[in-house]
């Protein structure tokens, strides 16, 4: 998936062009279980293997993979105060921390947008059974997709 979200940023922002948000404040453990639980676990796809657990703050996912890049890559979903609205903020070695936040969700899926200079960068997670599905793009439609396995 980071790999993946290493695309999304080359793509629609240079480090100058991303936009700065404040910090999601600490959310009920018990309220953050609930929104996300189905994104916890190994998840495996296109040579990379993405551990999801759960935290005080959310979910925690970091990835390997054989890249360079990737190494120290990082994603965290946290819940703002009143642990209704997600935020996404992403950690690679190459490209400064950027921050999405949530715009919509519904039972196994949540989407994510942040500003850029290009417009808006979207991230989309969706999980049906045991795959995961991961897509980018902009509010103008989904430019692709990274599928991952249960496992």
């Amino acid at each position: 998936m980071l790999t993946f979200l290493v695309s999304l940023f080359t793509m629609l922002a240079a480090p100058t062009g991303l936009a700065a948000a404040p910090a999601p404040a600490v959310a009920d453990a018990a309220v953050t279980n609930r929104h996300l639980d189905w994104l916890s676990g190994t998840w495996r796809g296109n040579g990379l293997e993405m551990r999801c657990d759960q935290t005080k703050l959310g979910i925690s996912c970091s990835e390997e993979g054989t890249s360079e890049a990737m190494k120290g890559a990082k994603a965290e979903l946290a819940f703002d105060a009143m642990g209704e609205k997600a935020v996404l903020e992403i950690t690679l070695p190459s490209i400064p921390s950027s921050r999405f936040t949530e715009i919509a969700r519904d039972a196994q899926t949540i989407t994510f947008e942040m500003p850029t200079k290009m417009g808006v960068a979207r991230l989309r997670f969706t999980r049906t059974g045991d795959a995961l599905k991961v897509e980018r793009g902009t509010a103008k439609g989904w430019a692709n997709a990274m599928e991952y396995q249960r496992g």
